[in-house]
Protein backbone atom coordinates (compact mmCIF):
# COMPACT_ATOMS: atom_id res chain seq x y z
CA UNK A 1 0.00 0.00 0.00
CA UNK A 2 2.93 2.34 0.62
CA UNK A 3 3.53 2.52 -3.14
CA UNK A 4 0.01 3.78 -3.87
CA UNK A 5 -0.96 7.46 -4.12
CA UNK A 6 -2.24 9.29 -1.05
CA UNK A 7 -5.03 10.81 -3.12
CA UNK A 8 -7.61 9.03 -5.27
CA UNK A 9 -10.60 10.40 -7.12
CA UNK A 10 -13.53 7.99 -7.30
CA UNK A 11 -14.92 7.59 -10.83
CA UNK A 12 -18.38 6.06 -10.67
CA UNK A 13 -20.76 4.65 -13.32
CA UNK A 14 -20.76 7.62 -15.69
CA UNK A 15 -18.52 8.92 -18.49
CA UNK A 16 -15.32 10.28 -16.94
CA UNK A 17 -12.43 12.10 -18.61
CA UNK A 18 -9.62 12.49 -16.08
CA UNK A 19 -6.76 13.10 -18.44
CA UNK A 20 -6.41 16.58 -16.94
CA UNK A 21 -4.86 15.00 -13.84
CA UNK A 22 -1.54 14.34 -15.54
CA UNK A 23 -1.80 17.44 -17.73
CA UNK A 24 -2.50 19.83 -14.86
CA UNK A 25 -0.37 18.07 -12.24
CA UNK A 26 2.32 16.23 -14.21
CA UNK A 27 4.68 15.79 -11.25
CA UNK A 28 2.11 14.66 -8.70
CA UNK A 29 0.90 11.14 -8.01
CA UNK A 30 -2.90 11.14 -8.16
CA UNK A 31 -4.86 7.93 -8.57
CA UNK A 32 -8.26 7.06 -10.00
CA UNK A 33 -10.45 4.51 -8.19
CA UNK A 34 -12.98 3.57 -10.84
CA UNK A 35 -16.09 1.43 -10.63
CA UNK A 36 -15.13 -1.69 -12.59
CA UNK A 37 -18.21 -3.81 -11.95
CA UNK A 38 -21.25 -4.18 -9.72
CA UNK A 39 -21.94 -7.63 -8.31
CA UNK A 40 -25.53 -8.33 -7.26
CA UNK A 41 -26.43 -11.00 -4.74
CA UNK A 42 -30.06 -11.78 -5.51
CA UNK A 43 -32.77 -14.06 -4.13
CA UNK A 44 -33.17 -17.07 -6.37
CA UNK A 45 -36.07 -17.42 -8.78
CA UNK A 46 -35.36 -21.13 -9.08
CA UNK A 47 -38.43 -22.19 -7.12
CA UNK A 48 -40.83 -20.38 -9.43
CA UNK A 49 -38.86 -20.44 -12.65
CA UNK A 50 -36.01 -22.98 -12.50
CA UNK A 51 -34.82 -22.35 -16.05
CA UNK A 52 -34.69 -18.56 -15.78
CA UNK A 53 -31.05 -17.42 -15.61
CA UNK A 54 -29.67 -13.91 -15.97
CA UNK A 55 -26.69 -13.50 -18.30
CA UNK A 56 -23.39 -13.84 -16.42
CA UNK A 57 -25.16 -15.24 -13.35
CA UNK A 58 -24.72 -18.28 -11.14
CA UNK A 59 -27.38 -20.03 -9.09
CA UNK A 60 -27.00 -20.64 -5.41
CA UNK A 61 -29.57 -22.69 -3.51
CA UNK A 62 -31.46 -19.53 -2.58
CA UNK A 63 -29.36 -16.78 -4.06
CA UNK A 64 -27.50 -15.94 -7.24
CA UNK A 65 -24.79 -13.62 -8.49
CA UNK A 66 -25.44 -11.22 -11.32
CA UNK A 67 -22.58 -9.18 -12.78
CA UNK A 68 -22.96 -5.69 -14.25
CA UNK A 69 -19.69 -4.48 -15.80
CA UNK A 70 -18.72 -0.86 -16.19
CA UNK A 71 -20.74 0.51 -19.09
CA UNK A 72 -19.40 4.05 -19.26
CA UNK A 73 -16.11 5.25 -20.78
CA UNK A 74 -13.17 6.12 -18.53
CA UNK A 75 -10.39 8.23 -20.01
CA UNK A 76 -7.10 8.57 -18.17
CA UNK A 77 -3.56 9.32 -19.27
CA UNK A 78 -1.08 6.43 -19.55
CA UNK A 79 0.62 5.78 -16.24
CA UNK A 80 -2.25 7.04 -14.07
CA UNK A 81 -2.42 4.80 -10.95
CA UNK A 82 -5.66 2.83 -11.17
CA UNK A 83 -7.66 1.07 -8.49
CA UNK A 84 -10.54 -1.15 -9.61
CA UNK A 85 -13.64 -0.82 -7.42
CA UNK A 86 -16.20 -3.61 -7.15
CA UNK A 87 -19.54 -2.62 -5.67
CA UNK A 88 -21.58 -5.39 -4.02
CA UNK A 89 -25.34 -4.96 -3.96
CA UNK A 90 -28.21 -7.14 -2.90
CA UNK A 91 -31.50 -7.35 -4.81
CA UNK A 92 -32.50 -3.87 -6.03
CA UNK A 93 -29.70 -2.41 -3.91
CA UNK A 94 -31.28 -3.65 -0.69
CA UNK A 95 -29.59 -5.32 2.25
CA UNK A 96 -30.06 -9.02 2.71
CA UNK A 97 -31.82 -8.05 5.92
CA UNK A 98 -34.81 -6.94 3.81
CA UNK A 99 -35.33 -10.47 2.46
CA UNK A 100 -38.15 -12.49 4.06
CA UNK A 101 -35.60 -14.79 5.72
CA UNK A 102 -32.09 -13.32 5.38
CA UNK A 103 -30.51 -15.83 7.75
CA UNK A 104 -31.80 -18.67 5.58
CA UNK A 105 -30.39 -17.03 2.44
CA UNK A 106 -26.94 -16.68 3.99
CA UNK A 107 -26.99 -20.14 5.57
CA UNK A 108 -27.46 -21.84 2.21
CA UNK A 109 -24.49 -20.16 0.54
CA UNK A 110 -21.81 -22.82 0.49
CA UNK A 111 -18.04 -22.42 0.45
CA UNK A 112 -18.14 -23.27 -3.26
CA UNK A 113 -20.59 -20.43 -3.80
CA UNK A 114 -18.38 -17.98 -1.94
CA UNK A 115 -15.37 -19.15 -3.94
CA UNK A 116 -17.23 -18.42 -7.18
CA UNK A 117 -18.42 -15.07 -5.87
CA UNK A 118 -14.86 -14.14 -4.83
CA UNK A 119 -13.54 -15.15 -8.24
CA UNK A 120 -15.91 -12.72 -9.94
CA UNK A 121 -14.63 -9.93 -7.73
CA UNK A 122 -10.95 -10.82 -8.10
CA UNK A 123 -11.12 -10.71 -11.91
CA UNK A 124 -11.15 -6.91 -11.71
CA UNK A 125 -7.57 -7.03 -10.45
CA UNK A 126 -6.59 -8.34 -13.89
CA UNK A 127 -7.70 -5.20 -15.74
CA UNK A 128 -4.78 -3.64 -17.55
CA UNK A 129 -3.12 -0.89 -15.52
CA UNK A 130 -4.86 -1.76 -12.26
CA UNK A 131 -2.54 -1.83 -9.25
CA UNK A 132 -5.06 -2.30 -6.41
CA UNK A 133 -8.58 -3.60 -5.75
CA UNK A 134 -11.28 -2.03 -3.61
CA UNK A 135 -14.55 -3.67 -2.54
CA UNK A 136 -17.42 -1.33 -1.75
CA UNK A 137 -20.27 -2.80 0.29
CA UNK A 138 -22.62 -2.28 3.22
CA UNK A 139 -23.15 -5.04 5.76
CA UNK A 140 -25.68 -5.43 8.53
CA UNK A 141 -24.87 -7.40 11.67
CA UNK A 142 -26.40 -10.57 10.20
CA UNK A 143 -24.17 -10.25 7.12
CA UNK A 144 -20.81 -9.88 8.87
CA UNK A 145 -19.94 -13.59 8.86
CA UNK A 146 -20.73 -13.85 5.14
CA UNK A 147 -18.57 -10.86 4.24
CA UNK A 148 -15.77 -12.09 6.49
CA UNK A 149 -15.66 -15.38 4.57
CA UNK A 150 -15.93 -13.55 1.26
CA UNK A 151 -13.04 -11.18 2.00
CA UNK A 152 -10.85 -14.08 3.11
CA UNK A 153 -11.57 -15.90 -0.15
CA UNK A 154 -10.95 -12.80 -2.30
CA UNK A 155 -7.56 -12.41 -0.65
CA UNK A 156 -6.70 -16.01 -1.53
CA UNK A 157 -7.50 -15.36 -5.19
CA UNK A 158 -5.43 -12.19 -5.56
CA UNK A 159 -1.75 -12.16 -6.51
CA UNK A 160 0.71 -12.15 -3.62
CA UNK A 161 0.97 -8.70 -1.98
CA UNK A 162 -1.73 -7.24 -4.25
CA UNK A 163 -3.32 -4.34 -2.29
CA UNK A 164 -6.90 -4.99 -1.14
CA UNK A 165 -8.95 -2.07 0.13
CA UNK A 166 -12.54 -2.00 1.36
CA UNK A 167 -14.90 0.85 2.10
CA UNK A 168 -16.18 0.91 5.67
CA UNK A 169 -19.21 2.43 7.31
CA UNK A 170 -17.94 4.94 9.85
CA UNK A 171 -19.68 2.94 12.59
CA UNK A 172 -17.38 -0.03 11.84
CA UNK A 173 -14.42 2.16 12.72
CA UNK A 174 -15.65 3.68 15.98
CA UNK A 175 -17.71 1.02 17.70
CA UNK A 176 -18.65 -2.03 15.66
CA UNK A 177 -15.50 -4.13 15.94
CA UNK A 178 -16.21 -6.82 13.34
CA UNK A 179 -13.29 -5.72 11.15
CA UNK A 180 -10.86 -6.58 13.95
CA UNK A 181 -12.04 -10.19 13.65
CA UNK A 182 -10.62 -10.55 10.15
CA UNK A 183 -7.45 -12.67 9.97
CA UNK A 184 -4.31 -10.50 9.75
CA UNK A 185 -3.46 -9.59 6.18
CA UNK A 186 -6.98 -10.10 4.82
CA UNK A 187 -7.39 -6.41 3.94
CA UNK A 188 -4.81 -3.66 3.67
CA UNK A 189 -7.09 -0.76 4.56
CA UNK A 190 -10.66 0.10 5.44
CA UNK A 191 -11.71 3.47 4.04
CA UNK A 192 -13.92 5.18 6.62
CA UNK A 193 -16.79 6.74 4.68
CA UNK A 194 -17.60 10.20 6.03
CA UNK A 195 -20.45 10.97 3.66
CA UNK A 196 -23.92 9.61 2.96
CA UNK A 197 -23.89 8.39 6.57
CA UNK A 198 -27.66 8.54 6.97
CA UNK A 199 -29.03 8.02 10.46
CA UNK A 200 -25.53 7.57 11.91
CA UNK A 201 -24.32 11.05 10.98
CA UNK A 202 -24.97 12.67 14.37
CA UNK A 203 -23.34 9.82 16.30
CA UNK A 204 -20.20 9.87 14.16
CA UNK A 205 -19.80 13.66 14.09
CA UNK A 206 -20.28 13.91 17.86
CA UNK A 207 -17.81 11.10 18.47
CA UNK A 208 -15.11 12.80 16.40
CA UNK A 209 -15.92 16.31 17.66
CA UNK A 210 -15.18 15.08 21.19
CA UNK A 211 -11.64 14.21 20.16
CA UNK A 212 -12.11 10.46 19.82
CA UNK A 213 -10.22 8.36 17.27
CA UNK A 214 -10.99 5.18 15.38
CA UNK A 215 -10.90 1.96 17.39
CA UNK A 216 -10.37 -0.31 14.36
CA UNK A 217 -6.70 -0.22 13.24
CA UNK A 218 -7.64 -0.93 9.60
CA UNK A 219 -9.45 2.44 9.49
CA UNK A 220 -6.48 4.48 10.69
CA UNK A 221 -4.78 5.17 7.36
CA UNK A 222 -7.50 6.35 4.97
CA UNK A 223 -10.84 8.08 4.66
CA UNK A 224 -13.53 8.76 2.08
CA UNK A 225 -14.98 12.22 1.54
CA UNK A 226 -17.39 13.93 -0.85
CA UNK A 227 -17.33 17.30 -2.56
CA UNK A 228 -20.98 18.04 -1.76
CA UNK A 229 -21.26 17.59 2.01
CA UNK A 230 -20.25 20.15 4.63
CA UNK A 231 -18.74 17.54 6.98
CA UNK A 232 -16.39 16.35 4.25
CA UNK A 233 -15.52 19.91 3.25
CA UNK A 234 -14.66 20.79 6.86
CA UNK A 235 -12.23 17.87 6.93
CA UNK A 236 -10.73 18.81 3.58
CA UNK A 237 -10.26 22.43 4.67
CA UNK A 238 -8.69 21.47 7.97
CA UNK A 239 -11.49 22.88 10.11
CA UNK A 240 -12.15 19.41 11.51
CA UNK A 241 -9.60 16.72 12.34
CA UNK A 242 -10.57 13.04 12.30
CA UNK A 243 -7.19 11.62 13.22
CA UNK A 244 -4.10 12.38 15.28
CA UNK A 245 -2.20 12.11 12.00
CA UNK A 246 -2.27 15.10 9.62
CA UNK A 247 -4.56 14.78 6.61
CA UNK A 248 -1.54 14.84 4.31
CA UNK A 249 -0.32 11.54 5.79
CA UNK A 250 -3.61 9.72 5.15
CA UNK A 251 -4.86 8.18 1.94
CA UNK A 252 -7.85 10.29 0.91
CA UNK A 253 -10.55 9.15 -1.53
CA UNK A 254 -12.84 11.86 -2.85
CA UNK A 255 -16.25 11.32 -4.42
CA UNK A 256 -18.11 13.76 -6.64
CA UNK A 257 -21.87 13.39 -7.27
CA UNK A 258 -21.29 14.24 -10.92
CA UNK A 259 -18.57 13.76 -13.50
CA UNK A 260 -15.26 15.30 -12.51
CA UNK A 261 -14.19 18.51 -14.19
CA UNK A 262 -10.85 20.28 -14.11
CA UNK A 263 -12.52 23.35 -12.60
CA UNK A 264 -13.93 21.37 -9.67
CA UNK A 265 -10.89 19.20 -9.09
CA UNK A 266 -8.09 21.77 -9.31
CA UNK A 267 -8.61 23.53 -5.93
CA UNK A 268 -8.93 20.13 -4.25
CA UNK A 269 -5.78 18.79 -5.87
CA UNK A 270 -3.77 21.87 -4.98
CA UNK A 271 -4.79 21.35 -1.37
CA UNK A 272 -4.27 17.60 -1.14
CA UNK A 273 -1.91 16.41 -3.85
CA UNK A 274 1.64 15.79 -2.54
Amino acid sequence: MANLPNLYLWAWQRPEDLRFLSEKFPHQKIGVAFLAQTVYLMPSLAASSPKFIFPHSSFFDTARVNIRPRLQPLRVSPGTPLMAVVRIESAHGESLATFPNPAAVLATISHQDITFFAHQIATSAQIQGVSALQIDFDATLSEHAFYRDLLIEVRKQLPLNFPLSITALASWCIGDRWLTGLPPGTIDEAVAMFFRMGSGTREVTSYLANGNNFTAPACSTSLGLSTDESFSLDILSGKLSVSDAPLSSLRVYVFSPHAWTETEATPLLKELAP
